[in-house]
């Protein structure tokens, strides 16, 4: 099918259902959109939802704003925008009247999962120490962190993922294993889902941040610097040129992910 909002062509794929079912969705990977036809969402296993999760990081094509009307591919009625609240979220997505299903960006997905949740206002105080331009998880737009807390473009809220989240949907997977009597399937999840709750609070992902900016060379070469206006200077920069236009908190918080449980957990 057409994706609903960008016309590009979306692809059909299939994840882990809950009750060993096997869930059918169509996915765009121009605007990192996904079509869910009436009740798919809630019919996605934990296991079903990490590997949506994977299927989706690094493979966005570019910045993509959605623009209205978009078309229900099933019956071609106006999908109507909708606001709602999901595990203290706020989410939003385009629904389709007649009951065909739902478009909703995998920004606003994993919002609605849980998985991803907004900075509270010590975490955003801190992350202006490390990091001044961000690029918008949801629409790619440039967001300032010396004047927005949420996108301008969008309005979609700066947030993290959530490694409580992320545990639990790890542990929920060690269950289903451990009752499918597959307990080679899933690696030691346990440890992965500790891992994550040691390892991926906001002072190791800070220091991820900052790793990445020493690598760059605008870090590298700066000079003098044990004064910490040289540092900040350098760091800012670093950011600007590893980046081009702000970092991606959602990417970047992927990619450590991937990087605590990608030897322990095969999903």
């Amino acid at each position: 099918m057409n994706c609903p909002a960008c016309k590009s062509d979306a692809v059909e794929q299939g994840f882990e259902g809950s009750n060993g079912a096997r869930v059918l969705l169509d996915v765009c990977h121009t605007c990192h959109g996904l079509w869910f036809d009436a009740k798919e969402s809630m019919r996605l296993s934990s296991k079903g939802v990490l590997r949506l999760f994977r299927e989706m990081h690094g493979k966005r094509d570019g910045a993509h704003r959605l623009t209205e009307p978009l078309k229900c591919p099933r019956c071609r009625a106006t999908l109507e925008r909708t606001h709602d609240m999901a595990r203290n979220n706020r989410i939003q997505y385009y629904r389709c009247t007649a009951g065909h299903g739902h478009f909703i960006t995998f920004f606003q997905f994993l919002r609605e999962k849980g998985i991803v949740r907004s900075l509270n206002p010590r975490e955003l105080l801190e992350l202006k120490k490390h990091v001044q331009t961000l690029q918008c998880s949801d629409c790619g737009g440039s967001v300032s962190l010396a004047r927005d807390t949420v996108c301008p473009s969008c309005r979609s809220p700066l947030s993290i993922l959530d490694p409580k989240a992320l545990g639990s949907a790890v542990e929920d997977m060690k269950q289903m294993a451990a009752a499918a009597g597959a307990a080679g399937a899933v690696v030691a999840p346990a440890v992965a889902a500790q891992l994550l709750m040691d390892k991926m609070k906001m002072d190791g992902f800070y220091r991820r941040i900052d790793s990445q900016m020493q690598a760059t060379p605008a870090f590298a070469n700066s000079s003098g610097g044990e004064g910490s206006e040289a540092v900040e200077f350098a760091v800012d920069v670093g950011v600007e040129v590893a980046t081009e236009g702000g970092l991606d908190l959602l990417d970047t918080g992927i990619s450590f992910f991937f990087e605590l449980v990608g030897g322990i957990l095969d999903f």
